[in-house]
């Protein structure tokens, strides 16, 4: 390019100076530009993972499949939702100038805050998180008031595993989120505490003390420590509770998510294969080959056979050896 400039540096040669500061290669080198989106502080909800690049598909037949399994507990409120489609259909018949009319009137009356009120219509809304195989869906307030979101989605997963349905194709695991803090241990901690006192009395009866695990898995973050961590979650529960690794009644379920962590108490964590909606839907056999292609191939094999095939030559070399003894004895 004729319009370069040429300046001196220290050692006497020259530089070609672009005028911009390379900005072009900053941002080749560097990737693409970090962004903000996380799960919101005061939300509740579920992390759901998917195959990558089926993110749209994965969220919204978990929204469909959750929408059902809720309005089949609440059927009360699919009535309402009935009744209110049928009233709109009959407001569409009306003149265009009777509608708006009547439009003003409630603006007028509601004091403008039909709009608040249309943010928070939907049921279950989808958040972004800007990651790969990774969505959260929000869960509405009120419906939280009716029911946990774990006990929601147990259900749900329940009937996959008995009856097979509902299911999704690119759904992968539904993880469910009570508490969403800061990823750090003494916010984590905070943040667990109410949800384990109520989850494990320590005044309970005898008899009426639960088994319980701690689980943690994180994605994109890499300040939280599962050695700091768990541990402390642990002596948050009460003596008469006591620790059961393989098959607990509750599991206390920390998920590190970028720069927050979210914390839930779910029930029957193994019995529905870790919440896992695809593997739930599929029989044994679909099963095990799901997960040997999902997994890679473990290093133990691979010593195994390299110890085999130095043992079959060891024994080789001994037979090699007693045959040579046995020609010299014969000659």
């Amino acid at each position: 390019r004729t319009d370069r400039l040429f300046t001196d540096t220290m050692g006497g040669e020259k530089r070609a100076y672009d005028g911009g500061g390379g900005k072009k290669n900053k941002k080749a080198f560097y990737g693409r530009p970090k962004t903000l989106a996380t799960i919101p502080y005061d939300a509740m909800g579920y992390i759901v993972t998917s195959d990558a690049g089926r993110e749209r598909y994965s969220w919204r037949d978990t929204v469909r499949n959750l929408n059902d399994t809720y309005e089949s507990i609440f059927p009360e409120e699919a009535a309402a939702a009935a009744a209110a489609q049928s009233e709109k259909v009959a407001d569409d018949s009306k003149d265009a100038s009777d509608k708006l009319a009547a439009e003003l009137a409630e603006l007028k009356e509601s004091g403008g805050d039909e709009a608040a009120d249309f943010a928070r219509a939907e049921r279950f809304k989808h958040v972004n998180l800007d990651l790969k195989a990774c969505v959260f869906v929000r869960m509405k307030w009120e419906a939280t008031q009716k029911i946990n979101p774990s006990e929601l989605v147990r259900r749900m997963l329940t009937n996959t595993r008995d009856k097979g349905e509902p299911v999704s194709r690119h759904t992968l695991r539904i993880v469910p989120v009570e508490k969403v803090c800061f990823a750090a241990v003494e916010d984590v901690v905070k943040a667990a505490k109410p949800l384990i006192d109520e989850a494990f009395p320590a005044d309970c009866e005898e008899g009426k003390e639960k088994t319980f695990a701690v689980v943690f898995n994180s994605r994109a973050n890499c300040t939280l420590r599962r050695s700091e961590l768990v541990p402390e979650i642990a002596n948050l529960v009460p003596e008469p509770h006591k620790v059961e690794l393989n098959k607990p009644q509750l599991v206390v379920l920390v998920e590190a998510v970028k720069g927050v962590a979210t914390v839930a108490v779910v029930k029957d964590y193994y019995g529905l294969l870790k919440y896992n909606q695809r593997l739930l839907s599929m029989n044994e056999e679909e099963r095990q080959a799901e997960r040997a292609r999902c997994m890679p191939p473990a290093k133990d094999t691979e010593e195994k056979k390299d110890e085999e095939k130095k043992e079959a030559d060891g024994e080789d070399k001994e037979e090699t050896k007693e045959e040579t003894k046995e020609e010299t004895k014969e000659e």
